[in-house]
């Protein structure tokens, strides 16, 4: 039976359309039983490739196309991992070839790394393939002599068999092979399992060469497929198909290689890591409760210790605590706690975390169970600007060679398929872009459910053929890997040399990244550590810095952080900016929940939820008047009374089994686990231990029903609450923060979205509404980021659009330099000495960072031509180095020019994405005599609403019946809200809903918070000038 040697997968980017599911398929309708997979210089699909066989009991072996540096040309060979050991070379040989600028291995390292392998040269693409095309036999034969000699063992490949030319070059090959007693073998190279693919691997050599489709250099790879055994045994001699049979016979690696495990922790002579543990925690323990600790912390902390140490995770808990207490230290504001870890007091006490688990009444068997074996999971927050010092500290630590960020894989989307493919094609940007913008911007959208739910899409690809064959390009690469990418949070921590266990490749600079994906690491042992970058952490720790140069005994660990300031920012809804809280449904939720305490705010975001969101009206209900609140029964009453008789967490589900049947925690949390999964056949199981549980504490058979079908309907999304405490945590450091330093809180908030200007403009209307002056970036005050002064924010340089950080750094840096700038004349001569364009100036006076100098904005610009050919005639060169004399001529006269405010405001919205000067609407109201209410008024209110405001952003939106509506952004001088006009008011006020229009309206607030139009009318704004 013939074995094809040489498929090349999708994980060859842009070189094989090849994909692991079809790849399965093909094979097993085509009867083989054994194949092996052959990327180039990499391992990418080895891990998968190897799960696919397995599953559908396919021989698989590993094998690796590289380049090797043979006699000073870049030549491929094929390697097949013959044994454990030869793995193992490959992995290593791959690792050390992708950290190479040249992407190739020298041939003393191919036979190093050969061992274990099985060698195969190619003829056709190898060293042989341009003596074979220009008939310079005995130039083949030397070569063939020479490879004999430096290479212990290979074989020689016979491909592309089909093509006659070269069914004749091979028969040459052959016998000069057999003459220097070298073996061949049958190798049909693939990159597409059909005939017909040949043209979608075009497209991706189109797109990965830049090379448009219509260029005749553009290669055109044909004979590639998946051939049949018959078709190869019609085009191959029996002898070259028999090796290959031979070759697989002698590849039996099992590819089992040891564990990693984790690094050991560094520990002090003769002490074992669960004795320093211990000693860790119980002196954590004592500072935590101030040398008093309760019996209570002391026997939960001795559970959770030997639950640890006999699962033997010591060394784990050492090294998270070691990073942790690295990062404080040194800082680094790291998060209070996240997911399943806050529910673990050994966390606490360590400082790993800073949620008492015992004041809040969170479960350590939801963190670590005893009777499920499986890794622990603490996941870290760190500021955004500051998760590159923990993972460069935890790489010095234990080693380079030990840490590894985990690879992910960039594929082809439903957008980025029809622009490259576009591209390929020769179709204009424009069309293209026509093309995208129909295609809903949601996850998941693939082409074909682009395609049959938007008729606009479709109408458009049935418009024209060559939009057909686009779109049917673009569907045959989706999905496909296009790039790699570097997991966001992941790390990798390992017990061994990573190169013994895993393919590595450099992606950055600095550390290593694991060939495979993250759903194949744990197999080898290796535990993933997921290091977050949050950017609300850095928020907090720039406010917090801010405030220490004014008060420096600050810290925020010392403040009450559910104070009566703090808790009227929850329960007004005036949580923009606030972490996890800033949606309309959620600030509508706080202002009916009026949240008095951490756990109200735990218990907020855990509701507001797609999954649990149905039963806020049951909560709301119980809240106001507690006499509504239904319990399943009395026992219960502790479980569910601080949510309102509702099981909003999953750790009450675990309680409800605990309590009702007598099952352990750890027992309890196996059954919520098999509901959220869908476990039927476990869930069946504990379902009879649960109703018997039940019986034997004294219940009815009837209640136990009722109790487990309460479960099941919960605990399917239910909410962590560990991790709800501890995200509430930060979202109430950020509260108390808005609430007692509004002026350090919002130019924390405006620095972390500079650049978006979506987010700068809603922050702006914010700040406004609090009597919080906002100024234009300033040439002779502005930095690279916001600087605010007692009552007023200066925005900076990059606000406006098309400044970068590099012109404004050129700007600050010249004026601090040379003083500040003068006038406008001097500033234009002075910067023209960097790289800064005249878009950018015009932008900077739109922008409004030339106000202070003594001209308007349109003075300016009109002006901004001669001056800068003046600053042109001024700027000298002397012994080498630019200058400016300003002696050489006088500088332009500059005609003052009046301007008008319409046309300035919209220049100015044109870089910034709003406006910042006087607002229109006030201007407005006034002229026309509007006495309705602002919109503010109606913040947090239910019911029918007038009012007057512009429209400041419009998104139409197709219903899933075809029917057209819109979401607006509308606003005034005093709030900004959400409308949705539906699709009977969409027909009858389309066209006179427009960006900037300014109306009056009639609508319904609804009780999430938005608007629904019921009617629209144009102010005429010109007839109130």
């Amino acid at each position: 039976m013939t074995v094809h040697l040489s498929i090349t997968s999708s994980y060859t980017l842009l070189k094989s359309t090849i994909r692991m599911p079809a790849l399965m398929q093909a094979l097993k309708e085509q009867g083989y039983d054994t194949c092996a997979l052959c990327d180039h210089n990499v391992l990418y699909g080895a891990a998968s490739f190897l799960h696919a066989c397995a599953k559908e009991g396919i021989h698989g072996i590993i094998g690796m196309e590289t380049d090797v540096d043979y006699h000073g040309e870049k030549v491929p060979f094929l390697l097949l991992s013959r044994d454990n050991r030869g793995y193992q070379n490959m992995m290593t040989l791959s690792s050390l070839i992708t950290q190479q600028k040249e992407q190739m291995c020298t041939v003393d390292e191919l036979v190093r790394y050969g061992q274990g392998c099985i060698i195969i040269a190619y003829g056709e693409g190898g060293w042989m393939d341009g003596e074979l095309v220009q008939e310079r036999y005995e130039e083949v034969d030397r070569r063939l002599s020479i490879m004999k000699q430096e290479l212990p063992s290979f074989d020689m490949a016979l491909s592309y068999q089909e093509a006659s030319l070269w069914k004749k070059r091979n028969a040459v090959l052959k016998r000069l092979c057999q003459k220097n007693g070298i073996r061949t073998v049958a190798l049909n190279r693939i990159y597409y399992l059909k005939r017909e693919d040949a043209s979608t691997l075009r497209v991706l050599t189109s797109i990965r060469t830049g090379l448009p489709l219509s260029d005749s250099s553009l290669p055109n790879i044909q004979g590639r497929w998946l051939l049949s055994p018959s078709q190869m045994a019609a085009l191959y001699e029996s002898d070259d198909l028999k090796r290959t049979d031979e070759l697989a016979a002698m590849c039996h690696a099992d590819y089992q290689l040891p564990k990693a495990g984790l690094p050991a922790f560094p520990l002090p002579q003769g002490v074992s890591a669960e004795t320093y543990l211990r000693s860790l925690a119980y002196a954590g323990l004592k500072k935590r409760t101030q040398n008093q600790p309760p019996q209570s912390y002391i026997d939960r902390l001795k559970y959770e210790l030997d639950i640890i140490c006999q699962m033997g995770f010591a060394d784990y808990f050492l090294i998270v605590y070691d990073f942790i207490r690295y990062g404080r230290k040194n800082g680094i504001n790291i998060g209070p706690g996240r997911g399943s870890a806050a529910g673990s007091l050994t966390a606490y006490c360590l400082g790993i975390t800073m949620v008492d688990p015992m004041e809040y009444g969170l479960l350590f068997e939801r963190f670590l169970n005893p009777q499920r074996v499986s890794l622990p999971d603490i996941d870290t927050d760190i500021p955004d600007n500051r998760r590159e010092e923990i993972i460069q500290y935890v790489a010095q630590k234990y080693g380079r060679d030990h840490v590894c960020s985990i690879i992910t894989f960039g594929t082809f989307g439903a957008r980025a398929a029809i622009r490259d493919v576009g591209k390929a094609m020769g179709i204009g940007q424009r069309e293209i872009d026509s093309l995208t913008k129909l295609i809903p911007n949601r996850a998941k959208m693939d082409l074909t459910t682009a395609f049959r739910q938007e008729s606009r899409f479709r109408n458009m690809v049935h418009s024209r053929s060559v939009y057909q064959q686009l779109f049917n390009m673009a569907l045959q690469i989706e999905g496909l890997p296009r790039h790699e990418s570097i997991h966001a949070a992941g790390i990798i921590m390992s017990g061994v040399n990573l190169q013994q266990i895993l393919p590595t490749v450099m992606l950055n600079s600095d550390l290593l990244t694991s060939q495979f994906t993250m759903e194949y690491l744990e197999e080898r042992g290796l535990i993933k550590m997921d290091f977050l970058g949050l950017r609300n952490l850095t928020i907090i720790d720039e406010i917090v810095k801010e405030i220490q140069k004014e008060n420096p005994s600050f810290h925020p660990d010392r403040i009450h952080l559910c104070d009566a300031e703090t808790c009227s920012v929850f329960s007004h809804g005036d949580t923009t900016g606030i972490f996890q809280f800033e949606s309309e449904g959620m600030k509508s939720l706080l202002r009916k929940m009026k949240p008095s305490c951490m756990e109200d705010i735990a218990c907020a975001m855990a509701l507001y939820r797609p999954s649990s969101s149905m039963h806020i009206s049951e909560y709301l209900a119980g809240r106001a008047d507690p006499s509504k609140i239904v319990y399943p029964c009395p026992q219960m009453i502790p479980v569910l009374k601080n949510t309102c008789g509702i099981m909003i967490y999953q750790e009450q589900v675990m309680e409800c089994a605990q309590i009702m049947a007598g099952f352990t925690l750890a027992k309890a949390d196996i059954l919520r686990r098999a509901i959220s999964k869908k476990n039927m056949q476990v869930m069946q199981s504990m379902k009879g231990e649960f109703l018997n549980g039940c019986m034997r504490n004294g219940h009815s058979a009837l209640l136990g029903e009722k109790l487990f079908a309460l479960i099941e309907q919960f605990a399917g999304y239910g909410f962590n609450k560990s991790h709800a405490v501890a995200y509430a945590q930060i979202a109430c450091q950020l509260a108390w923060l808005k609430a007692h330093y509004p002026l350090h809180f919002y130019t924390a908030l405006l620095n972390s979205c500079i650049g978006d200007q979506k987010k700068t403009g809603q922050y702006i209307d914010e700040c406004r509404r609090r009597r919080i002056t906002i100024c234009y970036p300033d040439v002779n005050v502005s930095r690279l980021s916001c600087i605010h002064d007692e009552a007023s924010i200066t925005l900076p340089f990059q606000t406006v659009s098309s400044i970068g950080s590099q012109v404004a750094s050129c700007i600050i840096e010249e004026r601090e330099k040379n003083g500040p700038y003068q006038d406008f004349v001097d500033f234009v001569t002075r910067i023209s000495m960097y790289r800064v364009t005249r878009s950018n100036l015009e932008a900077l006076i739109d922008g409004g960072a030339l106000d202070v100098f003594d001209y308007n904005r349109l003075t300016m610009k009109e002006a901004l031509d001669d001056v800068m050919r003046y600053s042109d005639l001024v700027r000298i060169e002397r012994n080498g180095v630019m200058r400016i004399d300003l002696t050489l001529i006088s500088p332009p006269a500059i005609i003052r020019k009046a301007e008008d405010p319409e046309v300035r405001n919209e220049a100015e919205r044109k870089v910034f994405g709003f406006t910042l000067g006087p607002s229109r609407t006030a201007a407005i109201r006034q002229a026309c005599g509007i006495t309705l209410p602002s919109l503010s008024y109606f913040e947090g209110r239910i019911g029918q609403v007038s009012s007057f405001a512009q429209i400041t952003s419009i998104h139409e939106h197709r219903t899933k019946k075809g029917s057209m509506m819109a979401f607006c952004t509308i606003a005034d001088e005093t709030a900004s809200l959400q409308m949705r006009i539906m699709p009977l008011q969409y027909m009858k006020y389309n066209s006179i809903l427009t960006r900037g229009s300014y109306i009056i309206f009639r609508a319904k607030m609804t009780e999430e918070g938005y608007l629904i139009a019921e009617d629209i009318r144009t102010t005429g704004k010109e007839t109130c000038r």
